[in-house]
């Protein structure tokens, strides 16, 4: 991974803002940084070296894991407790932070014990790094799909009337795991009849029934980056009614992937792409959430691909198509692919 490219990024957005460190709490913009993965800390970053500070729990794991922070020139793992990074912090004039990972109580307690100025800062610098991919972490994505899709394949053999609904999310995760998942990358959603008509529907204890749709998203976490697919599977015979919804969905969903490969989009072109096509059927309206997401690291980071997705969508960028259809009191259908820029 490019750990030391990423770090000299932060460090010119230190020198541009005129700030002598920033700090991040951020697990995966840690992880982002160092390779370091699901560490509770804080990583500190000045103009020359970058200080992790973590819990005993996870100071030995941090030291040891991966060999990562061999590759970092300068990185120093520190024990965090007795207020010492309110203490080291005091060392620089001015710090910057994300704000939103900090809580307005832990600003204020923050404050009160150092003299250094905080700034903060509204729009996450890493998260916007991240939004592009290398080549390395484009590999390790399409590894986390291909098992997703492989896992999507087996599991719709298990679609059958009495089958239950959390049965079939624990297979999900045993086949996740068992072709080459570090652990699924969300909780498997499977959700059948009127549950479809609910988009982060949770699983409950209920059989399937000839008849019904099944709404079936899962996702898979590959070495820390993860996959997201949807697919929408019939139980025996279904009406015409949910036939139609599943072939309009079906061709939003090309008409819009198809749409990605233009130049000059923005996420919210992508959203304006769906709506148009579903106008078409006036199906808009139960179409209820954006088009997509950017995927990565974090199952849901930018681009948004919504109404106010302003970002700009670049080569290296990676995100998710799923248009959806959820008719109140009846079913819904939702299917989603990944794309690559």
């Amino acid at each position: 991974m490019e750990f030391e490219k990423r770090i000299e990024k932060i460090r010119e957005f230190i020198s541009n803002k005129k700030i002598d460190a920033f700090f991040t709490k951020n697990q995966s913009n840690i992880f982002y940084l160092t390779g370091l993965f699901e560490i509770e800390g804080i990583l500190l970053i000045d103009k020359e070296n970058l200080y992790l500070f973590v819990s005993p729990l996870y100071l030995q794991e941090s030291i040891d894991s991966s060999g990562y922070n061999k590759k970092i020139k300068n990185l120093y793992i520190k024990e965090l407790k007795n207020k010492n990074f309110q203490k080291f912090i005091s060392r620089y004039k001015k710090v910057g932070f994300i704000e939103t990972e900090i809580s307005h109580h832990s600003f204020k307690n923050l404050k009160k014990q150092t003299k250094t100025e905080l700034f903060g800062i509204i729009d996450d610098i890493i998260l916007n790094m991240r939004m592009k991919k290398s080549r390395e972490e484009i590999e390790l994505i399409k590894k986390a799909e291909e098992i997703t899709e492989k896992t999507m394949e087996k599991i719709k053999e298990e679609i059958k009337e009495g089958v239950n609904e959390l049965d079939i999310v624990a297979e999900i995760k045993y086949l996740l795991i068992k072709n080459g998942a570090r652990k699924e990358s969300f909780e498997p959603i499977v959700a059948s009849g009127i549950n479809s008509s609910y988009p982060h529907h949770k699983s409950k204890n209920k059989k399937i029934k000839n008849g019904e749709v099944i709404v079936i998203d899962i996702g898979a976490d590959f070495f820390g980056y993860k996959s997201d697919l949807t697919e929408t599977f019939f139980c025996g015979k279904v009406d015409d009614e949910i036939k139609k919804i599943y072939k309009i969905v079906e061709e939003t969903r090309r008409i819009c992937i198809e749409y990605c490969e233009n130049e000059n989009l923005r996420g919210k072109d992508i959203y304006k792409k769906a709506v148009e096509n579903l106008k078409k059927y006036n199906l808009e309206k139960f179409f209820i959430h954006g088009v997509g997401h950017g995927i990565g690291i974090d199952v849901h980071e930018k681009p948004y691909l919504n109404k106010k997705g302003n970002e700009k969508i670049e080569k290296g960028f990676v995100f998710t198509i799923e248009p959806g259809i959820y008719l109140p009191g009846k079913f819904g259908i939702r299917l989603e692919s990944m794309f690559f820029k």
